[in-house]
């Protein structure tokens, strides 16, 4: 399956293969930090600066009603990439960093999915089933996005979830801890992130 990469504006260091990668906004800096050459740049251009002239760019109106982030997805969505990879999207200003969250779940309504990558974790949106590699030790949040997600199984936990309720009152789904080299989340009646620190 070929993946796609987008890169947004905060620093980050790990980055794994991508058959096309876009930059918004700011994120041509972290890019060319990180020595990643971007297929497409895309964005109002306002927090960097100046629209770069040695790629390919989309350019839009600074007033909007969307994020450059939101744009970099739906570009990628367009080419039908279904897998995508959010680098830079965590840290800086709260807000931003909150809505890069949604980003995952309005991947997911376009027909994709996305995976919010840091340097020592990831984040997956979750509404129904997720597999994932893991080491033991590594630590996985299971955190509600919707008021209430029913988790119906899951495998290679410490603590087991098989049947918990899981509501945004509680934080019952806090660091668990993963036993196996894979773990297995399925979930119904609502939706999750998932986050799983490693290293």
């Amino acid at each position: 399956m070929k993946k796609a990469a987008i890169v947004l504006s905060q620093k980050f260091e790990r980055f794994l293969p991508a058959d096309f990668v876009i930059a918004a906004d700011e994120g041509y800096l972290r890019a060319l930090e990180n020595k990643i050459r971007p297929d497409l740049l895309v964005g109002d251009f306002d927090s960097l600066g100046f629209v770069p002239k040695e790629a390919t760019v989309l350019t839009v109106p600074a007033e909007k009603d969307f994020s450059d982030g939101e744009l970099a997805l739906r570009q990628a969505v367009l080419r039908n990439y279904s897998a995508i990879d959010l680098y830079g999207g965590w840290g800086g200003r709260p807000d931003h960093s909150l809505f890069n969250l949604h980003l995952l779940k309005l991947a997911r309504d376009l027909g994709a999915n996305a995976v919010l990558r840091g340097d020592s974790f990831d984040l997956y949106y979750l509404d129904g089933n997720l597999l994932l590699d893991a080491t033991p030790g590594d630590i996985l949040s299971i955190v509600p996005f919707s008021e209430s997600v029913h988790i119906i199984k899951s495998k290679g936990l410490k603590y087991p979830a098989d049947g918990a309720v899981l509501t945004k009152s509680d934080t019952l789904g806090l660091s668990n801890e993963c036993t196996e080299n894979a773990v297995f989340v399925s979930v119904k009646e609502g939706s999750a992130l998932v986050y799983h620190k490693f290293g």
